[in-house]
C-alpha cells in the first residue's frame, strides 16, 4: 500500500469513509453528508493540518491498483501536546493488516518530521484499534472524559526513538 496526502479529488471518498457503520460507532459522526461537506472536512482538517504542522491524515490505497482504501495519519489536538495517531479503513479491508502497515509507516514517519511522542485514543471495547496500538509498541496511560461527546476513551502513548 501507499501513504499520501489527501486531495479535494478524494471527497467521494471521503463521504463514503466517514458514514460507514465503524466509523461512525468507533471515530464518531462528522456530519458528513454530501460532497460539499467532504471537500470542507478536507480543507478545514487534513489539507489544513499539512500547512499547519507538516503532517495530517493520509490517503491509504492499494500500491497494485491505487485503489483508496482508508486513512491514517496524526491529528494535532489543542488539548494535547502530541500529536495523536489516526486510522479507519474502509469494512472490505478490515482484519488483513492494512491498519498495523499503515500505522507502522506513519510512525517511522515520525522521526523524519521530529516528533518524539505520540498518543493513540481509543473508545473502550474498540479491541481491533486497541490491538493495532498495542501492536505498534503504544501503552496505556490513562481512561480519560472525551469532551467532544462526553464519552469515555483510552489514551495510549509512545515514544520515538530518534
Amino acid at each position: 500500500m501507499i501513504l499520501r496526502h489527501l486531495e479535494m479529488a478524494h471527497a467521494d471518498f471521503i463521504l463514503n469513509l466517514l458514514n460507514t457503520p465503524g466509523f461512525l460507532k468507533n471515530i464518531g459522526d462528522r456530519g458528513v453528508r454530501d460532497r460539499l461537506q467532504a471537500e470542507t472536512y478536507l480543507l478545514d482538517g487534513p489539507l489544513a493540518s499539512y500547512r499547519q504542522h507538516g503532517f495530517g491524515l493520509y490517503l491509504v490505497e492499494l500500491k497494485e491498483t491505487g485503489e483508496p482504501i482508508g486513512l491514517c495519519g496524526l491529528v494535532k489536538r489543542p488539548v494535547f501536546d502530541s500529536p495523536d495517531l489516526g486510522y479507519a479503513l474502509l469494512p472490505a479491508y478490515w482484519g488483513r493488516g492494512y491498519a498495523l502497515e499503515s500505522a507502522e509507516a506513519v510512525l517511522l514517519h515520525c522521526k523524519v518530521l521530529k516528533i518524539r511522542r505520540v498518543l493513540g485514543i481509543v473508545s473502550p471495547g474498540n479491541d481491533s484499534s486497541i490491538s493495532v496500538l498495542e501492536k505498534v509498541g503504544m501503552i496505556f496511560k490513562e481512561r480519560a472524559l472525551w469532551e467532544e461527546d462526553n464519552s469515555q476513551v483510552l489514551i495510549y502513548t509512545r515514544e520515538i526513538d530518534m
